[in-house]
């Protein structure tokens, strides 16, 4: 019996020492202080009057939270902040975090100038950059005027207003019902705003409606320079009519020291608040909505307006009759895709047919909407042959030609060999559950106690238990030690850690989204968009915020994802945006499928993106 308490004081220390070599590294990261570094550079040092500088501060050292730098006085040129990105990385167990700072400097007069050094201050000590020369000549080429607008903008009155307006234009003021028709709104300003303006566009009830992402660029407008932030909407009517546009409305803060009363109420009111804020509204815009002509109109036609193609084919050649076969109708080109019906693909003798169903794929730009939305619909042959399948029409109507057309795929062929003995057509609508779960033992098994206790008697270290209790202090450490070196990579490769969470940081979105399912649609759709935007990004190692649907379609190409994983995903982004940013009616129904196709495609995206 004496050799249990060695072999229990041995085990002991040699799991305390494992500990504390565990431990150490973790420990001495501690000791490591912060180390700021910071530098600024500026895209040209030479630069003319109607151009402007990008200048760039960045900030990087071994802290999480890098506080803004302190931008100097620069009464030679109008700044504007451009934003900001931040890079996190961790090594062995060291944090570094990086910020870069970006600034628009658009010159005020000629010279040579030096942009005096920029400094930034952490827990009492002040870092700074060094002074940049810079060289502002005379005007290069001319600034681009803004495109001549065909409706609902008198530019000459509005620049003689003062230092910013608002305009409202329209591409076309007759359409048909459906045609793509091109709002715009621009926002002209010469003056520094205090915060970011609140745009709220007017009512397009009665519209389909499409946003494309705002740009910003220089223009001159009756002899003066502005900066102008151009919003373009893409309306469809839903039916012909007399329409008008009703005001769209900007709201900003700007500075304004201009009371002549210099102890005046209101100019104290202005100077302590930074400003005063400013209402802006465009004139409202009349449209005219024809019905589409009822001549020519093609028996087939479902309402599609616009300028399309269409293709067609087989996931596979050759089957065995009662095998199931997928056909792919794929409607692409410009126009309103989301409302473009299905083909038709006629009756097809000898075939079972099931229900179709369909994906999307959308994209925006200055010239407008396109995309494609590919039909698919699994039929299932009877009997054996050579099957022709007739070409797939599809009709629609050209607004720059004012008349219909029909366009078609191409003809499908399928061989179809004898089926094997016993099989039929299978019902793939109907989906089969069966129990795993088996009856072993149908009676009641008691547990007996012995009747005297168990006498033990030889050496402790032979004992069955006093070994197993060893290896389980063994086991234990090996665990203790496999997760800590499993702590040590996570904090070591974001890009690993961040692909690891991805699931876990999905699946608390779609938990927060079936809580919000009787709540607020925006809301509820909000979090479906965050878990499909976030999940990517987390495997992919990318940043979420400001990540696109043609960007995220890029790199989700890049990594080798499925056709069909990529259009699912832009279906529910796409869906999820409607909801969020134009008025729409939803569902109970259109809430649950959501939700069921974005946990399909998030799981089919884990798989694919091993």
């Amino acid at each position: 019996m004496k050799i249990m308490p060695n072999i229990i004081k041995s085990s002991i220390i040699f799991i305390t020492l494992g500990i504390t070599l565990t431990l150490a590294p973790c420990c001495l990261t501690l000791s490591f202080a912060a180390d700021i570094s910071i530098s600024a550079s500026v895209d040209k040092n030479v630069v003319s009057l109607d151009d402007q500088l990008l200048l760039e501060v960045n900030v990087s050292g071994s802290i999480s939270n890098i506080p803004n730098p302190n931008i100097p006085e620069l009464p030679n040129f109008t700044a504007y902040s451009s934003g900001r990105s931040q890079n996190i990385s961790i090594v062995n167990g060291q944090m570094t975090s990086s910020v870069a700072f970006r600034y628009a400097l658009v010159p005020k007069s000629t010279g040579k100038f030096t942009i005096p050094p920029i400094t930034l201050n952490y827990e009492g000590k002040t870092y700074s950059t060094s002074g940049i020369p810079v060289e502002v000549t005379g005007q290069g080429k001319a600034p681009a005027q803004s495109p001549a607008p065909q409706t609902g903008t008198d530019y000459a009155a509005q620049a003689a207003a003062g230092k910013l307006f608002v305009t409202a234009t329209l591409d076309k003021a007759k359409a048909y019902v459906n045609e793509q028709i091109t709002y715009t709104f621009r926002f002209y300003r010469n003056i520094r705003l205090l915060s970011n303006p609140q745009y709220q566009p007017p009512n397009f009830q009665g519209f389909w409606t499409e946003d494309s992402t705002p740009k910003n660029y220089y223009t001159t407008v009756q002899g003066r320079q502005y900066l102008v932030t151009e919003i373009k909407t893409f309306l469809f009517a839903t039916k012909p009519g007399k329409y008008e546009l009703g005001n769209a409305i900007l709201k900003c803060s700007i500075e304004d020291f201009s009371s002549n009363d210099p102890f005046s109420d209101e100019f104290f009111r202005n100077f302590f608040s930074g400003g005063k804020t400013q209402l802006l509204q465009t004139k409202p815009i009349s449209l005219t909505i024809v019905p589409l002509p009822e001549k020519g109109r093609p028996d087939n036609f479902g309402g599609a307006v616009g300028h399309f193609n269409v293709s067609a084919g087989l996931d596979k050649k050759a089957v065995k009759a009662n095998e199931p076969v997928t056909v792919s109708v794929t409607v692409s080109g410009k126009g309103n895709i989301k409302t473009v019906p299905e083909p038709d693909i006629g009756a097809l003798p000898g075939f079972k047919k099931y229900e179709t169903a369909s994906s999307l794929t959308t994209d925006k730009n200055d010239s407008g909407v396109s995309g494609s939305k590919v039909f698919k619909t699994i039929i299932v042959p009877l009997s054996p042959g050579k099957v022709n399948i007739k070409p797939i029409s599809f009709s629609f109507f050209d607004p720059g030609s004012a008349r219909y057309r029909t366009v078609a795929a191409k003809p499908l062929v399928l061989d179809v060999s004898p089926a094997a003995p016993g099989s039929v057509a299978p019902d793939i609508r109907q989906m089969q559950s069966k129990s795993d779960i088996k009856v072993v033992n149908k009676d009641i098994a008691f547990i007996k106690t012995p009747e005297k206790p168990a006498v033990y008697s030889g050496y402790l270290h032979e004992k069955p238990w006093f070994i197993a209790f060893n290896v389980f202090l063994c086991v234990l450490y090996l665990g203790f030690f496999a997760f800590a070196k499993w702590q040590e990579k996570l904090k070591g490769d974001v890009a690993f850690a961040r692909r690891i969470r991805a699931s876990a940081t999905a699946r608390r979105h779609l938990k927060k989204a079936k809580a919000l399912m009787n709540g607020d649609p925006k809301d509820y759709y909000s979090a479906i968009s965050r878990a499909v935007l976030e999940f990517s990004a987390d495997k992919m190692n990318v940043s979420a915020e400001g990540l696109t649907v043609p960007v995220l379609n890029e790199l989700l190409s890049s990594r080798g994802t499925g056709a069909e994983t990529m259009t699912n995903i832009c279906e529910i982004l796409s869906e999820c945006d409607m909801v969020r940013f134009a008025p729409t009616s939803v569902t109970e129904e259109m809430k649950k499928s959501i939700y069921e196709k974005a946990s399909i495609t998030l799981t089919r995206l884990d798989r694919e993106l091993k």
